[in-house]
């Protein structure tokens, strides 16, 4: 059943791309600039590592490397099939389980490591805002494209705070979902404040993963024919990534797209941005369907989900 779900998401995937784009996608990988695509394509595979670094950084238990990797590619499986984020979460957790750890401490490892992750994201958010030139106290003109950037996100944020206040059944699943990881993770980065390395390691793992990936934009824009600087890049990833993902579809999809190009074209001047965007998704969503798929059945097979 799993395989034919898989199969079943990957077509739904295919379509989507296809249907709800100006662009063709066959078309599209043929016309762009191989060298770039290939950089692109080894950028996004630099996130998988990025990625256990920033799981076991927070996990002051034992657990492989390996193992750790392999969770996080087939992340990139169950998060298709899991709309809105919580496909990772529940895989990270569960392998922390069949790994003999406690519920607790577990769920408080992930929760930790979103908390951190969530935290240097803005950080990251604001120093690529820095870098592009944006200044609160300054009235220039060329700081209105990301003034709207900005306005845009916190009306986003007002909007979802305000369907959770008028949603009562929209709060409690919001809250049974998070609270759960979110009532631990302090406590759990106080204990991790003994293992400083392990620490260090979660945190820049942390970074590395938004880095890898703004990294595998850039060259996914620049393969296209375009030369923005990667801080306009940095900062449409982070937002676009941040608001697309709140849409409740596999891996964001349709609302990642939309939001990624639309803050690509005012953060860089770009005529054309749904071209390079489609073609990250390619490269970050679509080819590491099969990888993720395959790591999952090895975690399966092995016990350790």
């Amino acid at each position: 059943m799993i395989t034919i779900a898989a199969v079943l998401v990957f077509a739904l995937l295919v379509y989507l791309q296809g249907t709800h784009s100006a662009v063709d996608p066959v078309r599209l990988v043929e016309g762009v600039d191989q060298r770039w695509t290939v950089l692109a394509v080894l950028a996004a595979a630099a996130s998988y590592p990025a990625a256990a670094m920033g799981f076991l950084g927070f996990v002051p238990e034992r657990i492989g490397f390996g193992r750790a990797a392999l969770a996080q590619l087939a992340g990139s499986f169950v998060r298709l099939v899991a709309p809105g984020g919580f496909g990772g979460v529940a895989l990270n957790t569960r392998l922390l389980l069949r790994a003999g750890i406690a519920p607790g401490p577990a769920a408080s490892s992930v929760g930790a490591g979103a908390l951190i992750g969530l935290v240097l994201h803005l950080g990251q958010l604001a120093f690529f805002l820095w870098l592009t030139g944006f200044r609160p106290d300054h009235r220039r003109s060329d700081d209105t494209v990301v003034g709207w950037v900005l306005l845009s996100s916190l009306a986003v944020l007002l909007l979802l705070a305000l369907a959770l206040l008028v949603a009562p059944r929209l709060r409690r699943w919001a809250l049974r979902k998070l609270v759960p990881l979110t009532e631990g993770a302090l406590a759990r980065l106080w204990e991790l404040a003994r293992h400083p390395r392990h620490l260090a390691v979660g945190v820049v793992g942390q970074v590395l993963i938004s880095m890898t990936l703004i990294s595998a934009l850039y060259c996914c824009v620049r393969a296209t024919g375009a030369h923005p600087s990667f801080a306009t890049v940095a900062v449409a990833f982070l937002l676009g990534n941040a608001l697309g993902s709140a849409v409740p579809t596999p891996a964001g999809m349709g609302g990642v797209e939309l939001a990624t190009a639309a803050l690509l074209a005012e953060t860089t001047g770009l005529g054309n941005t749904i071209a390079p965007v489609v073609l990250f998704r390619i490269i970050t969503v679509l080819l590491p369907v099969l990888p993720g798929w395959l790591a999952f059945g090895i975690l399966q097979r092995h016990k350790a989900l």
